[in-house]
């Protein structure tokens, strides 16, 4: 890709990320993130997608919902953390969902997984503990961080771990703080055949080495995924809805998407 086309696609998702944000932020934070994951649900009811992926599942609410919605799916879910898979995987038997004490990266292995057990908020001179259950274990490292659990975890690559066919219809949630990167570059064989994606993003750096929003909008635009909807969570994160090129101008999502900024 030439520096032309990628400073066009940063210009594009720029453009996109600070009108919806205008519009986002004329809700409440809340109702406004709510109403994009249920968008998001909506679009993966109506595809009924063969094949779910969930990466940092914590207790799997996303894989369980879709897997009630659409039994014949196929529903993944990784949870690196051992605390927090230890804590739901006897709630998960019997759902059908495959819930996996495993990282997701580029490598193929044996990973260093982080739990910030401590937090200094340095812009309000304060420290906040964190249960080793907490949503913030990753493989990258918590700049604020002043105390950090570190466990060997098990490592795969999405695209060994699934196999996806051209009749296959998948969708994704990801959520890994930080470690979006890692992620991303497993699956970029799995990611191109995707319908929809949500994944968390931040558009400053809050954890050592990560990709922001824009890098992130980058490779999935490689992947043919253009942005649809995002939310605003807090003042550098906010979640963002990509829809295969073929279905962004779909009347579905341009319905979903007025109703979220209604």
């Amino acid at each position: 890709m030439t520096i032309t086309r990628l400073h066009t696609d940063a210009t594009r998702y720029r453009a996109f990320a600070r009108a919806q944000a205008r519009r986002a932020r004329r809700l409440p934070r809340d109702v406004v993130t709510q109403r994009v994951e249920e968008a998001f649900r909506d679009l993966c009811r109506a595809l009924q997608p063969t094949l779910s992926l969930e990466v940092g599942a914590h207790e799997a609410g996303f894989s369980r919902w879709l897997k009630q919605e659409v039994t014949d799916a196929r529903c993944v879910a990784f949870e690196a953390n051992p605390y927090v898979h230890e804590k739901y995987d006897s709630a998960l038997a019997g759902t059908g969902v495959e819930y996996h004490q495993l990282a997701v990266s580029d490598v193929d292995g044996t990973v260093e997984l982080g739990i910030p057990r401590q937090l200094h908020n340095t812009r309000r001179g304060r420290r906040f503990r964190k249960l080793r259950t907490s949503r913030m274990a990753s493989l990258s490292t918590h700049r604020y961080a002043t105390l950090t659990e570190t466990v060997p975890v098990r490592s795969v690559q999405l695209d060994d771990f699934v196999r996806v066919t051209d009749d296959d219809v998948v969708v994704a949630w990801i959520d890994v703080e930080g470690a979006s990167r890692s992620v991303l570059v497993s699956g970029t064989e799995v990611l191109s055949r995707a319908s929809v994606v949500y994944i968390e993003v931040e558009n400053e750096q809050v954890w050592d080495g990560q990709w922001l929003d824009i890098d992130v909008a980058r490779f999935l635009g490689e992947c043919g995924l253009v942005p649809v909807l995002r939310d605003v969570q807090r003042r550098h994160q906010y979640n963002v809805v990509f829809a295969a090129a073929d279905l962004a101008d779909h009347p579905m999502i341009t319905r979903l998407r007025d109703e979220v900024y209604r």
